[in-house]
């Protein structure tokens, strides 16, 4: 039988083992985020978690102890929430949190707007780095927000935590210098850009991708993608949101040969360019001999759908061509010479949103 004392002495050596992991891949060099991670029991803030087929795994059960105990101090994201049989939120993975707090460029006296609670884990570390007074964090759901701050102050800390739609910020504290969003965005919610200083900062994922935006003026702003990669789920604006798009019927239709490549599908540069020049896709994938992709579906909320058979013909069905549009982006890809995402940028305006490729005048495309 594990006891509290010999827990709190093994998650603590575990805590340092994974923030050496973390040095080591050099996603965390600010020793004030290390301390955080050596310090901040984050199996308080996941006492279980859902695996791939769904099963529990808790702390609590002895069946699965030690491998709950594993995962939540390895460097893996895990879902801690389902919403109807669906995963809507979830741990981060440490190294991704790591490179996002240090890329926030937070120090002392900072104040920090966090979107999307989750288990209580991120606000924890910024609340250790910068002081609980310093930090406002927000989720959709009571059933997140509850949970999240009775585990904040279990492991002594005492940030706000606000019930609301992340996408509106919390006004009654802003304006902040840094707003940090840890969930997937379509847009930039403009709300967030006027809660920030005159010289602040707010980091996000958009796509699949990480961007730093400062405001520029009155409700303009622009920035810069980051080289990581960043997968999150969706910002939710409802408890209800979060449910991916159920899937049309497979196409029936004439089959073609298709001018993208399988191998595309899982390079993390094109999809983001995808991501933006047809946003909001969902994917499935059926995997070749070799354990790599060799087949997919993908399809739209508007009832757009497109599969790539195993032989290498495409199909379509829906309003949009869907497979068309991804080979358009491919053609754009590689004649580019098959960008990552810190050669893209963004631009803000009362006009709209536009993610662009080198430079503002360049190729880009229009959000929202």
């Amino acid at each position: 039988m594990t006891t509290d004392t010999d827990l709190a002495g093994r998650s603590a050596r575990a805590r340092r083992a994974l923030a050496r992991t973390l040095i080591e891949t050099g996603d965390l060099s600010d020793p004030g985020w290390r301390r955080a991670f050596e310090e901040v029991p984050r199996h308080v803030f996941v006492p279980s978690f859902h695996g791939p087929s769904g099963e529990r795994v808790s702390g609590d059960d002895p069946a699965t102890f030690e491998r709950w105990f594993s995962s939540v101090h390895q460097d893996r994201s895990l879902v801690t929430h389902r919403t109807d049989g669906a995963a809507t939120s979830s741990s981060s993975q440490p190294s991704l949190m790591a490179v996002m707090l240090e890329a926030l460029a937070a120090g002392d006296g900072t104040t920090v707007l966090e979107i999307g609670t989750g288990t209580g884990y991120n606000a924890a570390l910024l609340a250790h780095r910068l002081g609980d007074d310093r930090v406002t964090t927000i989720d959709i759901a009571p059933d997140i927000t509850h949970p999240a701050r009775e585990r904040l102050a279990t492991a002594g800390y005492r940030p706000l935590v606000v019930t609301g739609d992340g996408s509106l910020g919390v006004h009654d504290r802003a304006p902040y210098d840094r707003v940090i969003v840890t969930c997937g965005l379509g847009v930039v919610p403009p709300a967030l850009l006027g809660q920030l200083t005159g010289d602040g900062l707010l980091l996000a994922p958009l796509g699949n991708a990480l961007v730093r935006v400062r405001p520029t003026g009155p409700g303009t702003a622009a920035g810069r993608f980051l080289p990581h990669g960043a997968f999150f789920m969706p910002l939710r604006h409802t408890s209800a949101d979060g449910i991916p798009a159920r899937r049309p019927k497979l196409p029936t239709g004439p089959r073609r040969p298709s001018g993208l490549p399988a191998t595309a599908i899982t390079d993390n540069d094109f999809r983001f360019l995808a991501g933006m020049a047809v946003p909001g896709l969902v994917w499935q994938y059926d995997m070749g001999d070799d354990g790599s992709i060799a087949a997919a579906r993908v399809w739209h909320p508007d009832g757009s759908i497109a599969r790539l058979h195993f032989d290498g013909t495409a199909a379509e069905a829906g309003p949009r061509d869907l497979w068309t549009l991804l080979e358009d982006a491919h053609r754009v890809f590689q004649v580019a010479g098959r960008p990552a995402p810190d050669r893209y940028g963004i631009t803000v305006s009362p006009r709209g949103q536009r993610v662009w490729l080198d430079d503002p005048d360049g190729p880009g495309w229009s959000l929202g």
